[in-house]
């Protein structure tokens, strides 16, 4: 193992957590709602764009195909945060305890259905590029390497959404003082939403992203879970750049601890880390004392 295979492994590993942490954070941050549902929204974009793609592949050839049923299945997704938001979350937000029991019903219920109609059999997407080049001395595919630039791309985006336009002024209002944003005439139900949306999206782009290079099946959603989780910890709960960085350290520690013993080893070190950071600093590496 060396630390050139560590950062450049680390930082694509890293990069697709930072998707998923920061639409975790995101919903945090907002609405102050801790969405035990997220890990399967990372699965559905994986299923939903395999599904779509066997479908209109049929009749559109190679990568247009896999473009469109990658476009349909994010908007699928973030429908489907919507439609769990609006029929679960909401009539229980006021409630911390029962929220996240009902998100975490509704993971658990979206998983065996993922069960029941595809078994527990692991699958893949085609990648959108094919070939391989050498980043110092390290064979990487690329898939991994577009999978880095769209997550970079994406995160960059979501942070100009977030500080440059009107909207996004609004999410922050909203996140900042809910009762104030109010007052100014902000709809908050519409930028709770707006900002479910977002989340369940940013997660679906990153199920699809990881099955291009890894493998997708129903338990993925729980491992996928408590990385969120401890990147969010980590990153201090409701703080989207410190979730970002935190994606990151926790992608080289997975990386590190994969190479050095076995990838099952790095969901033990997650949680240990969740523990430890719990104990020492509470507020995470961004989080407000």
């Amino acid at each position: 193992m060396s630390l050139a295979e560590i950062i450049v492994l680390g930082s694509i590993v890293g990069g697709i957590w930072a998707l998923v942490a920061s639409g975790f954070s995101l919903v945090f941050g907002v609405a102050r709602v801790l969405n035990f549902a997220h890990g399967i929204y990372f699965a559905l974009g994986a299923y939903f764009t395999l599904v779509l793609y066997d479908l209109v592949s049929r009749a559109v050839p190679g990568v247009t195909a896999l473009l469109f049923a990658s476009a349909v299945a994010c908007l699928l997704v973030g429908l489907v945060g919507v439609a769990v938001y609006v029929f679960t979350v909401k009539p229980v937000r006021r409630y911390e305890v029962m929220v996240i029991l009902v998100t975490l019903a509704v993971a658990l219920l979206i998983k065996e259905i993922l069960l029941s109609v595809f078994s527990d059999v692991s699958i893949s997407i085609p990648p959108f590029v094919s070939g391989c080049v050498s980043i110092a001395g390290i064979p990487v595919t690329y898939t991994r390497i577009l999978a880095f630039i769209i997550s970079i791309t994406i995160i960059v985006a979501l942070d100009c959404f977030i500080n440059k336009t009107r909207r996004g002024k609004e999410i922050v209002a909203t996140s900042q003082d809910c009762e104030a944003a109010m007052l100014i005439g902000i709809n908050v139900e519409k930028v709770y939403i707006i900002t479910m949306f977002l989340s369940a999206l940013l997660a679906g782009v990153g199920g699809i992203l990881y099955a291009q290079i890894y493998a997708v099946n129903p338990m993925t959603a729980l491992r996928v879970l408590i990385y969120a989780f401890a990147i969010v910890i980590l990153g201090g709960l409701g703080s989207v750049r410190g979730s970002i960085i935190a994606a990151f350290i926790i992608g080289y520690m997975q990386v590190a601890v994969s190479i050095l013993f076995a990838s099952e080893w790095a969901e033990v070190v997650a949680m240990l880390a969740i523990i430890a950071i719990l104990v020492v600093r509470p507020q995470g590496l961004m989080g407000v004392e």
